[in-house]
This record gives structure tokens, C-alpha cells and sequence, in this order.
């Protein structure tokens, strides 16, 4: 950019034209990066990876410990209980960089043709830690250090069955319908214990310490059974305890749980780093005014007129890695947008109008809000999602420092409506599921402030015009406030060069 002020010209500063002069061709490039580590909730900022945080982790973050809590419930008759791995801290932080590299047509001096394709390369990086000092569990010790428990357990009712059909106690009634009891208690807690520490698709990936008040209870409840079969039905073949964790559960037990590819999750944590294309765009621009820096005069008036429609050409987020960002969207924009220009002197100002139609498309989606981002691969299914459409109104005023350069501003004010998420078909129904709560925190607003530095010469394309045709800008934004639902609380950088070279 500094080259192009060493550039002789006799045009005026000003901010790039959104057409090309008829017979040019004008080549883009374009870079953006974007990279946060808080995001905005309901008007407040908070950090990016806040659904991870937690002051106890259990069912709130892990579902699939429901079951657990409901088979640790009946086992133990402890009323309400809840699994609690401890308090869980996170930090986080995304960035997402863009290079485009397009070309505009100028077919007349009004009509110009206009194509874009980038390269996105997306980054999200998380650090877990668990805090375990008031969890209540521990790292299942699995089926082979379970084995003999049950083993014993099954011969014990084995045993009982037989001495019950066999008429051992039939001389006493009481003593008979005492056999009868604990047989059917005795079966429905093996079968509860079972479903907790082995049982594929319910066992927990944690359970209950030893030293835990359900840990306590549950090795009481055994003992008691095993006091009255060896005391008043005589039977001696089952002996011993489940093997209960001794140790509550460590970061590393949890993290190798989450990202366990045979687990009910599979999700893997960490780092997750995609470089593929973006969504391309093409589309068509008409100048319908331009009377801008004319002769001795600047300022002065230009307005145009684009459409463009914004292909799916990226990569959607994956669904196997934790709060994953993808290349592109995944569906079809037909965006409109109004380009105006105003200024006199040194001041200016360009205004634009942006309406973005998005819409529907196809999507591979775990069904969960996003308050829950460990959800299980049974929620994984297709659904129908129409994003919200997005109007944004843009105001950049600029001073000129000299006659190629410009210092320029940048308010905008950007609102999004809520997605419509269904089923795909009843086929990729869940019982019991609300595709709506993907949802959930997609209506949003916010305002962008910026500043930043242009330059733009016509040079030789303009009558009397010499030197290099040459727009190029350097710009910083973020956000600075935001409503509504998630918005990435963003620092962006923006910098562009376009080459003008004449054809006919």
C-alpha cells in the first residue's frame, strides 16, 4: 500500500468503487482473520467455552449419567441422587482466517461480473480440568474386574433357586417365602448392578467411590443379602464386593471417556484444526449513479446496486469435535446489498444496506441445546435447518489525509433472525426429542465499531488518470455490544489489494 503512495495520480482519495470500469478486469485479494475467546449471552459477555464450566459435573453435562443416577437411586434408596465428577474449569479460544482471491468484470460502465472463492482455515482450541475434591465418583473399573463379583453373585442364586425348587424349605413356610423374597431381591439387584458396571449401552463411565455415601450403601445393601442367604437359607456360594473405584476421577479419566470412539460420545476435546475452502460467491454489481471526485471537485454522490449468491461450497462443522467451527455454512445465501457514497472535501462517508436470505439445507446434527456439549451419539440424526436471515446496516465515514489516502471508520449494526429446525423425515425422528432446541440462542443482534486506512486510484482507467490502478485497505473491528443470543465477541483484521488491468 505504501508502494502505491509513491504512485503518480491526479485522482482524488476515495473509498474503492463497487463496479468496474467497462473492458477492466480487477483482481481481488482479500485476507480476514477473526479470533475470540468470549462470546456475548443475552446482552452479557462471558467466556467463549462457558457451557463447559460447571461447579459439578454429572447428568448437566454428561446425559448419559442419568441412567446411572436412576439405577444408583433404586440400588442405594438414596432419594435424588446425582452423580459428581467435581467442578470442571475450561478455557478456550477460536480463530478463523479467510483468504479470497476473486475477479470483477466490468462489462459496460454500468454492469460489472463479479466471482470470489476462499480458503478458510478454522481453529478451536480448549483446555479441560477437573477439579474432583467434592465429586462423589470414580473411573468405572470395567467388565474384567468385575467378573468374579458376578460370578459369585449368579452362583449364590443359582444355588438359592435350586435348593427352592429342590422343596428345601417347604417344611417352613416363613422360611420359604423368605427364599421366595430374597431370590426376586437378590435377582433385581444383580440385574441393577449389572446395567451399572457391564451392561453395554447403561453402564456408567463412573460410578461410586468406596469410600462415597452410595459407594456405603451399595456394599451394605450386598452384605445384607449375603448375611441372609449364608444365615437363615444357608447358602454359602456367593461372597465379596463389586470392585468400586478408590480414587475419584482424574482429567485425564474424563477426557479419555469423552473422546472414547466405542463410548456414548465420541467427542474429541483439545485442539480442532480445519483448512479447506469456503463458500464461494458470484455475482453482479450495477453503478446507478457516479458522480464522484469528477474534475477539481471531490466528493460528491455514487450509489450501486449488487446481488450475489454464496454457494455451499465449505465444510460444515464437524460433529465429532468439542464446539468444532467449519469452513463454510452449508447452504445457499442470496444476499442484496445498496452501496452509497456521499462526501465533500476531505469528508465522506459510504453507507450500505444488506439483507443475506439464507436458506434451508440438510445438516447431520447431534439434537441437543448447546448448554449441553457432550451429547451422546444416539442424538446424532439429519435435520431441516432454515437459518435466520440477517439484515446489516453499515456506516464508514472517512477523511482524507491526501489525495490517494484515507483514514476510514466503520459502525454497523447487524440483526439475525432465529433458525426453524425440523426432522428431515419421520425416519430421523427421535421419541422424546425437540429438533427445535438446536434453536435455541440463534435470534441475535450486534453493533461493530472499526477503524482502519484506504487508499483508491483510478489511475489510468479514469481520463487524465496516470499511474497504477490500485485499491488497497488495512481495517480493525470487534464487537463491542450484542443482544439476543450467541455472538462471538471477535477481533477481526481485515486487509485487501485489488489490481485493475484493462482488456478492451
Amino acid at each position: 500500500m505504501f508502494a502505491c503512495l509513491l504512485v503518480p495520480g491526479v485522482a482524488r482519495a476515495q473509498l474503492p468503487p463497487v463496479g468496474v470500469p467497462a473492458g477492466a478486469v480487477r483482481v481481488e485479494l482479500e485476507g480476514s482473520m477473526d479470533i475470540y475467546d468470549t462470546r456475548w449471552l443475552d446482552g452479557h459477555r462471558e467466556p467463549f467455552t462457558a457451557d463447559l464450566t460447571s461447579a459439578t459435573v454429572g447428568s448437566n453435562l454428561l446425559p448419559h449419567l442419568d441412567i446411572a443416577d436412576t439405577l444408583i437411586t433404586r440400588i442405594t434408596g438414596i432419594s435424588g441422587y446425582r452423580t459428581n465428577l467435581g467442578a470442571l474449569s475450561t478455557d478456550g479460544q477460536a480463530d478463523v482466517s479467510r483468504g479470497f482471491l476473486g475477479a470483477s468484470l466490468g462489462l459496460t460502465k454500468a454492469i460489472t461480473i463479479f466471482g470470489r472463492i476462499p480458503v478458510v482455515r478454522s481453529r478451536v482450541q480448549t483446555a479441560i480440568a477437573l477439579d474432583s475434591t467434592s465429586g462423589n465418583t470414580g473411573a468405572n473399573p470395567g467388565e474384567i474386574q468385575e467378573a468374579a463379583f458376578f460370578q459369585s453373585f449368579d452362583a449364590g442364586l443359582t444355588d438359592l433357586q435350586a435348593r427352592i425348587t429342590a422343596g428345601a424349605y417347604d417344611g417352613n413356610p416363613a422360611t420359604r417365602a423368605l427364599a421366595e423374597a430374597t431370590l426376586a431381591d437378590g435377582a433385581t439387584l444383580r440385574d441393577d448392578l449389572f446395567e451399572l458396571l457391564i451392561e453395554p449401552g447403561t453402564a456408567a463411565g463412573f460410578v461410586p467411590t468406596t469410600s462415597s455415601e452410595a459407594g456405603a450403601a451399595i456394599a451394605t445393601r450386598i452384605t445384607a443379602l449375603q448375611s441372609v442367604l449364608t444365615g437363615s437359607l444357608g447358602v454359602t456360594s456367593f461372597a465379596g464386593l463389586p470392585v468400586l473405584p478408590a480414587q475419584r476421577t482424574s482429567s485425564a479419566e474424563l477426557l479419555d471417556y469423552v473422546r472414547d470412539p466405542s463410548g456414548p460420545i465420541a467427542i474429541r476435546p483439545g485442539q480442532s484444526k480445519v483448512t479447506f475452502r469456503g463458500d464461494a460467491e458470484a455475482g453482479a454489481a450495477l453503478t446507478l449513479v457516479d458522480h464522484w471526485d469528477r474534475g477539481a471537485r471531490t466528493g460528491g454522490f455514487r450509489a450501486a446496486f449488487e446481488t450475489l449468491v454464496r454457494f455451499p461450497t465449505g465444510s460444515v462443522a464437524r460433529t465429532d469435535r468439542l464446539l468444532a467451527i467449519g469452513t463454510g455454512d452449508g447452504q445457499t445465501d442470496l444476499e442484496f446489498r445498496l452501496t452509497t457514497d456521499l462526501g465533500a472535501g476531505r469528508w465522506g462517508a459510504r453507507l450500505e444496506g444488506d439483507y443475506n436470505r439464507q436458506f434451508p439445507a440438510n445438516y447431520s446434527l447431534r439434537v441437543a441445546p448447546h448448554t449441553q456439549p457432550f451429547p451422546p451419539l444416539t442424538l446424532l440424526t439429519v435435520v431441516r435447518r432454515d437459518p435466520g436471515d440477517i439484515v446489516t446496516l453499515t456506516a464508514r465515514p472517512f477523511f482524507r489525509l491526501a489525495p490517494t489516502i484515507a483514514l476510514l471508520g466503520t459502525v454497523s449494526h447487524w440483526s439475525r433472525q432465529a433458525d426453524e429446525v425440523s426432522f428431515a423425515s419421520a425416519a430421523d425422528e427421535i421419541p422424546g426429542v425437540d429438533a427445535s432446541v438446536l434453536a435455541e440462542d440463534t435470534k441475535a443482534n450486534a453493533t461493530v465499531l472499526g477503524i482502519g486506512i484506504t487508499y483508491a486510484n483510478p489511475g489510468a482507467l479514469r481520463p487524465g488518470g496516470r499511474g497504477l490502478p490500485v485499491d488497497a485497505s488495512w481495517s480493525y473491528e470487534r464487537v463491542v455490544s450484542a443482544s439476543g443470543g450467541i455472538v462471538p465477541n471477535a477481533h477481526r483484521v481485515r486487509a485487501s489489494l485489488k489490481v485493475y488491468v484493462g482488456l478492451w
